[in-house]
């Protein structure tokens, strides 16, 4: 079997047109990809498990071809995210773990720790469930996608969860968030993949809400191996660090500069997003964001 280039969390070979899988140190996130691949494998958005061992935590998976994407593979990611989202529904809870609700305080600390008025945005950081049951990727990064003339279909779900599929369609917008590389889609692809999205679902929605919940989240400032309970919103005040394609600083300067855009849904989330960007301008060096497409190969 020819070894293949994976994460710290798991080991990954190619065996012909299989592909086997070994999750590293946390059964429950093999459960979890275990569970998400049966219940979306009727979508055809991702590969088949040919076989199962427990004991070993190691899946064998049908090996998904994949050609390079196009410079408008945002629409067919789009479209594939809204397919693997609607594998679920209600009838499925409990099946996967929930969407983690995020706890606005850490970046209501930053705020006041950098000198910048929160003034009335409190009101607009009162996250809750939005009791969706959408199956959730959560981890829906350039590299776990995988491109032919059909679509995009996915791998490596070891993240996976129910909630509202809404705050995965952002990623486009929001610049990656959990992925190693940052990227600053074109406005007009954006556009056109979130349109996609929509009418794939059959509906549309205001996507403000899913950008703020991004830009408060500590844990998207550091690979998923360093999410450890430490509050990296306090830790970014005083330090920077580097991971892949940007900084810490970087990434949290983009999301801020995105939140600030959205002056009709969330006017005083907007008002304090422009404040704090002005304020890290003069405090923090500028970050570089890419506007094309990379992974870590």
């Amino acid at each position: 079997m020819e070894r293949l280039h994976s994460s710290q969390r798991s080991n990954v070979w190619a065996d012909g047109g299989r592909i086997v899988k070994q999750v590293i140190g946390d059964p429950a996130a093999f459960a979890r990809e275990i569970t998400a691949l049966r219940l979306a494998e009727h979508t055809g958005m991702v590969p088949r498990i040919l076989d199962v061992d427990e004991d070993t935590r190691t899946v064998v998976l049908e090996r998904l071809r994949s050609d390079p994407p196009q410079e408008d593979w945002v629409v067919d990611y789009a479209r594939g995210l809204a397919r693997l989202h609607m594998a679920t529904g209600p009838e499925h809870a409990g099946l996967l773990p929930r969407q983690e609700i995020p706890d606005p305080e850490p970046f209501l600390r930053l705020v006041r720790a950098l000198g910048v008025d929160i003034g009335g945005a409190e009101a607009e950081l009162q996250f809750s469930d939005t009791g969706k049951f959408d199956l959730l990727h959560g981890d829906p990064c350039p590299g776990n996608d995988m491109y032919t003339e059909a679509g995009a279909r996915f791998v490596d779900l070891e993240g996976a969860s129910l909630g509202d599929g809404l705050t995965e369609l952002v990623y486009l917008r929001i610049g990656f968030p959990t992925c190693a590389t940052v990227t600053e889609t074109p406005a007009d692809l954006v556009e056109a993949a979130e349109q996609a999205y929509f009418a794939e679902r059959g509906f549309t929605g205001e996507l403000g809400d899913a950008c703020v919940r991004w830009l408060v989240e500590g844990n998207a400032l550091v690979q998923r191996f360093d999410r450890n309970g430490t509050d990296y919103l306090a830790k970014v005040v005083d330090e920077d660090w580097f991971w892949y394609s940007t900084t810490a600083r970087g990434r949290l300067m983009f999301r801020t500069r995105v939140v600030a855009t959205f002056t009709e849904t969330h006017p005083h989330m907007s008002a304090l997003a422009r404040r704090l960007l002005a304020r890290m301008n003069e405090s923090w060096e500028p970050q570089p964001i890419g506007t094309r497409r990379t992974h870590v190969s």
